[in-house]
This record gives structure tokens, C-alpha cells and sequence, in this order.
């Protein structure tokens, strides 16, 4: 013990050989934890469906049950509402989105052909020529149609994961009565079975997940809604093809702070240049006023308490999740950090402010 206080260097080692060992034993014994990892995988997936649908939903169930003063109301109602948007999504957006995705890929080649030709008789063949000659149409268009398509393929695993559970689909209604009616006592239920240590800790906690999950959840939700449903009615109103899943793709990517803007106006403008130039840059025009009334106007309003993450880490962790958990863990990604990090920072001040106590504690001793 005494060479462990006094060498970091091999208390480092010690317990680098102590975790490594940690991890022989446990993976030769996974028998053990087959019932937990059933568990898991049962109870994970319609929990953190219901979680993203509680709070997207929330501030709509705020709303009615402030003017109506009446909780129940408020519940049937929201509830109506989110059967409403199902239907919708199943219904109506879903079919016509698979179309237009399988229009789009068979219209790659004609695309990237179109714009070669409008670039070759503007004042940018000088510029761009030479790299467009140098470019491989074929390799090109079916890069396009590969990525489509698996993202396709990833959005439609999903929903076919979540359609053919019945238990899935009848717990999930389940889950989201009990959490607009009686999601408010879940912080006093874990403070009452606390501690009394740790009690204003676990309130905390509980406030901070709150707080972060509804700040980005709902609110970063919104304000792809807002990106996706306006960008939408700038490419119809521009007669640009297959506007419903270029909106669609403004809207998601719109998630990734900074970049994600650009990514996702990025196939619009292709489509537009290839039809005339004019076409592009009144699209350009357009998405930068829809840029500036997020910046300004929509997100100041709904996300004025989320965590700000740096684009680099964004990219990351979106990057990461996705090779690990596929298109759930893009969706997941940055809410599940900005929770962590908020809950991280309350831990860090708490134990600090415990430390201090310590401290004074010991100086009035010593006194």
C-alpha cells in the first residue's frame, strides 16, 4: 500500500491490470447478465420512444393545461394530438416520402448531368470545368443511391422494429399516460427514498434532467420542424421535384449545430442547379432567411436554456453513435450529452461544495 501512495506511476499500472481483469472475468461469465440484457433490450427501446414523445409533446400539454386549468383535459387532448401526428406520419408523410426517396435515386444520373450542362454554358465553366471533366458520373450516382438507400433501409428497419411489437405499440400509450399525469412526482418519489444527504443532490439531479431533456428535446425538435416545414414551402414554391424529402433532410440534419444547416440545404442546391442558375440562387436566398430567422428569432425563444455543444464535438458523437446504435443513436446523441453534461456539472459543484465544508470543518477544529 505504501508503494502505492508513494509511485503514481504504478498505482496507474495496478489499476490498469485490476480493470483489465475486471473485464476477462466478466466476459467469461455473460450468463450471468443474459437476463439483465433482456431486460434491457425490452424495456429500452419503448422508454426512449416515450421520452422523446413526452417531450416533444410537453410544452403543447403546459399550454392547454395553463388556459384550461384542468389536468385531465390536458391529457385527453395531448394524447389526441399525438395520435393525431401518427396518423399523419404512417398515413400520409411515410408513403409519400418512400416515393419520392425512390423517384430521387432514379433521377441521381439526369441530375448531376443537368447541372455539367448548365455549368458548362455559364460563367463558371472556367472555374469548374476542369474538375467536372475529371469527375466519374457513374461513381458518383451510385454513391448518391447507396447513401439514399441505406438511409432509407436504417429509417425503415426502425419502423418495422416498432410496428411488429405489440408490446412495443400498447406500452408506449401506457408510458405517456402516466407521464403527462403523474410525471411531476417522480423527483419527490427518489428525494423521499433517499438519503437525507444526498437529498437536495437527487432533486437536483432530477431538475437538471429535466431542464436539459425539455430545452433539447422539445425545443431542438421545434426548431427542425420550423427549418423542415418553411424550407418545404420554399422548394414547392421554387417547383423544385421531390420537395417533401429535401425538406425533410434540411430538417433532420438541421440538428448538427453550425454545419448541419449547409449539409442539408447541400442537395436542394444540386437539385436546383440543375435546373437554371436563377432556381439556385433564389434557393440560397431563401434557406439564408430561414437561417437567420432560426438564429434570431425561433431558437432564442425555445432553446434559450440548452446546452450550447461545440460543432467539433457534435460531429463526433454524431459520427460515433451512429456506428454504434445506427439511426436511433443519431437521434439519441446529443439530448443523452447535453443531460450528462448538465447532471456532470451539478455532481462536480456538489462534491466541490462538500469538500469546502470539509475543509472549514477542519480549519474550526484546528481553531
Amino acid at each position: 500500500m505504501e508503494l502505492l501512495k508513494k509511485s503514481k506511476l504504478f498505482a496507474v499500472l495496478v489499476f490498469i491490470c485490476l480493470v483489465g481483469l475486471g473485464i476477462w472475468i466478466y466476459s467469461n461469465i455473460l450468463f450471468v447478465f443474459r437476463p439483465l440484457e433482456a431486460i434491457f433490450a425490452s424495456v429500452f427501446l419503448p422508454v426512449l420512444i416515450s421520452v422523446f414523445i413526452f417531450y416533444i409533446f410537453l410544452p403543447f400539454f403546459n399550454l392547454i393545461k395553463k388556459r384550461s386549468s384542468n389536468q385531465h383535459l390536458a391529457l385527453y387532448v395531448t394524447l389526441l394530438l399525438i395520435l393525431f401526428a401518427a396518423y399523419l406520419i404512417i398515413q400520409v408523410i411515410g408513403p409519400a416520402l418512400i416515393n419520392e426517396m425512390a423517384r430521387f435515386i432514379n433521377q441521381i444520373p439526369y441530375i448531376i448531368n443537368r447541372i455539367i450542362d448548365n455549368i458548362d454554358h455559364s460563367s463558371f465553366e472556367e472555374l469548374f470545368g476542369p474538375l467536372l471533366d475529371s469527375l466519374d458520373i457513374n461513381q458518383i450516382s451510385n454513391l448518391a443511391a447507396q447513401f439514399i438507400t441505406g438511409a432509407t433501409n436504417s429509417l425503415t428497419s426502425l419502423v418495422a422494429i416498432v410496428s411488429h411489437s405489440a408490446i412495443v405499440l400498447f406500452t408506449i400509450p401506457l408510458l405517456l399516460v402516466y407521464m403527462f399525469k403523474d410525471g411531476h412526482k417522480v423527483p419527490d418519489l427518489l428525494v423521499s427514498k433517499a438519503p437525507k444527504k444526498i437529498r437536495s443532490l437527487i432533486l437536483q439531479l432530477c431538475q437538471d434532467f429535466h431542464q436539459a431533456a425539455s430545452a433539447y428535446i422539445s425545443g431542438k425538435l421545434l426548431v427542425c420542424l420550423y427549418v423542415g416545414v418553411f424550407s418545404y414551402l420554399i422548394f414547392t414554391f421554387l417547383g423544385l421535384q421531390n420537395a417533401l424529402l429535401l425538406g425533410l433532410i434540411c430538417g433532420v440534419l438541421d440538428i448538427i449545430p453550425y454545419f448541419g444547416p449547409f449539409i442539408g440545404a447541400a442537395p436542394a442546391f444540386l437539385f436546383a442547379l440543375s435546373q437554371d442558375m436563377k432556381t439556385a440562387v433564389l434557393l440560397v436566398i431563401g434557406i439564408t432567411i430561414i437561417q437567420f430567422g432560426e438564429s434570431y428569432v425561433v431558437s432564442p425563444i425555445v432553446m434559450n436554456k440548452v446546452l450550447h455543444i461545440h460543432p467539433i464535438i457534435a460531429v463526433f458523437l454524431l459520427l460515433i453513435a451512429g456506428n454504434l446504435l445506427g439511426f436511433v443513436g443519431m437521434i439519441v446523441a446529443l439530448p443523452v450529452y447535453s443531460i450528462v453534461m448538465a447532471m456532470a456539472g451539478t455532481l462536480t459543484r456538489y462534491y466541490q461544495q462538500q469538500k469546502h465544508v470539509k475543509q472549514e470543518g477542519k480549519e474550526n477544529e484546528n481553531r
